[in-house]
């Protein structure tokens, strides 16, 4: 268990989030799929961002008080989002999660976004493997 990989524990379920999908769009995306936060795909599946929630809560608490206009993800987005290849081992995602903040990580291949990766998930694949060590 201890060599599993990111594509053992990835999930294609995911929302498509592009970079002029508007912010309320993008939300109801997020709460449609339980995340915190998406990749951002442009319109060939290649990742070019990423949008959380607490990047959407400045521009919706400012438009709920001035009535702003429309807001897109592409001017919220991180542009250099870190990502993930679905050969890369739990083990060292997991250790790369202990220093950077993302709890969601794309899974890329062939610079397209084919599924996600989240912090749960890890620490289910871990769980599993030192319950199986304990029973030993």
């Amino acid at each position: 268990m201890a060599n599993q990989f990111i594509e053992d524990i990835m999930s294609f379920q995911f929302p498509v989030i592009t970079p002029d999908t508007e912010i309320t769009e993008a939300i109801e995306q997020l709460h449609k799929f339980d995340l915190f936060g998406a990749p951002v795909q442009n319109k060939h599946g290649a990742l070019v961002g990423f949008i959380s929630e607490q990047q959407l809560l400045a521009p919706l608490l400012q438009s709920s008080y001035f009535c702003d206009g429309a807001t897109q993800v592409a001017e919220l987005m991180t542009t250099e989002p870190l990502s993930v290849r679905k050969k890369t081992t739990v083990v060292d995602l997991a250790t790369q999660m202990q220093h950077d903040k993302p709890k969601i990580y794309p899974v890329v291949q062939a610079d397209k976004v084919i599924a996600i990766v989240t912090r749960s998930h890890v620490i289910n694949a871990l769980r599993e493997d030192y319950l199986s060590c304990s029973k030993q």
